[in-house]
């Protein structure tokens, strides 16, 4: 007789691979394969609306039915592994990249990128502004070395796609304009302020600053490596535009 993580293991797998054999399960009134398939289309059901409700916007660029395929082929490698729906699809971007019947569509991957961002902002812990009268008290000399975070909805993506762009069009429902594909890549913020995720375009420096700032280095050095990106970059009026929109909210030495 099997032990109960064993036969949890045996059900999992045969729900994902048809071709698996079918567990010892009770039918009531159906053969067991039968009452099998009813778990396995349910489930596959419920994965499939669950990409459908994260990439709207990439189910409209390709269209229901070959969105669909996708997630089929998808679903067949990739099974969920968290109690949380919420949690499926983080490797979606990277299928559709790989995807050869997407490969007429490059940009698709980088726009289902931006999706998933834009959930993982949403589902974000909340955070508190930061204590500008305490920055304000630090002194001078010690004001370049100081390191900043971020709120923790805070995300940052950049493409050699115009994704926002390509987002902004998909959200009109009968767009006044075709889909401009020649533009040039964008990096774009995602960001919680209050409770509604929000989106803008960053420039090449306001990108490489905060990239600096994330990955812990002083305020001095995200500002050389801004300036370097981009020679024109005003670090004290992106600096209070950044604080400003609460995207950075902590310091310290």
């Amino acid at each position: 007789m099997l032990s109960l993580p064993e036969s949890q293991r045996s059900f999992g797998w045969a729900l994902r691979d048809s071709d698996a054999p079918v567990p010892g399960i009770r039918g009531h009134g159906l053969k067991p394969a039968q009452r099998l398939q009813v778990y396995r289309n349910n489930m596959q059901s419920a994965l499939r609306e669950a990409l459908r409700a994260v990439y709207p916007m990439s189910e409209r660029l390709v269209g229901a039915e070959f969105f669909a395929a996708a997630a089929h082929d998808y679903l067949k490698d990739h099974p969920s592994h968290s109690g949380n729906i919420q949690d499926y699809g983080d490797a979606f971007p990277e299928f559709l990249r790989e995807f050869p019947a997407a490969a007429s569509v490059p940009y698709l991957g980088d726009v289902a990128m931006l999706e998933w961002r834009r959930l993982q902002t949403a589902l974000a812990p909340p955070h508190t502004a930061m204590d500008a009268a305490a920055l304000a008290a630090v002194p001078p000399e010690l004001q370049p070395e100081l390191h900043f975070s971020h709120q923790p909805a805070a995300r940052a993506v950049c493409s050699r796609f115009p994704i926002l762009s390509i987002w902004e069009f998909c959200q009109a429902q009968e767009p006044e304009r075709e889909l401009d594909l020649d533009r040039p890549g964008e990096c774009v913020l995602f960001a919680r302020p209050r409770l509604e995720v929000y989106m803008r375009r960053l420039s090449a420096g306001e990108y490489r600053f905060l990239q600096s700032l994330s990955r812990g280095t002083t305020f001095v050095e995200a500002c050389r490596e801004a300036l370097q990106a981009e020679p024109t970059f005003d670090v004290q009026k992106k600096f209070a535009e950044l604080v400003q929109e609460e995207i950075l909210t902590g310091f310290h030495l």
